[in-house]
């Protein structure tokens, strides 16, 4: 995903609603191409917890080591809200830190 217009620093990119997905679903995620594309929710992050499933546009941004932005869960919101770390300028690309371990060799 990449930034159309200039980004400040800390500023909420998108605030994506989720679909909250049970710990046995998440089991079942796991055997599917979905794995990649569903967010930890709550419970213990290396175990059993329930998912979500973003609605928006934050599934898109692919992992980087020094990202541009970062994933916070909004629980009273039922949202994943992606806030800017640092500036983002029109046309670079919008990284997220994927803060597990990686499934594929990690490029910058």
């Amino acid at each position: 995903m990449f930034a159309r217009e200039p980004i400040s620093a800390g500023a909420v990119i998108e605030a994506a609603p989720v679909i909250i997905i049970s710990d046995a679903d998440c089991a079942a995620l796991d055997r599917t191409i979905l794995h990649d594309y569903y967010f930890h929710w709550d419970g213990d992050p290396d175990g059993v917890g329930r998912g979500a499933v973003a609605l928006g546009l934050v599934s898109l941004c692919n992992h980087a080591r020094r990202p541009r932005a970062r994933v916070r869960r909004n629980l009273a919101q039922n949202t994943l809200d992606l806030l800017a770390l640092t500036r983002i300028e029109a046309g670079d690309e919008i990284t997220i830190d994927y803060n597990c371990a990686l499934w594929f060799e990690a490029r910058e």
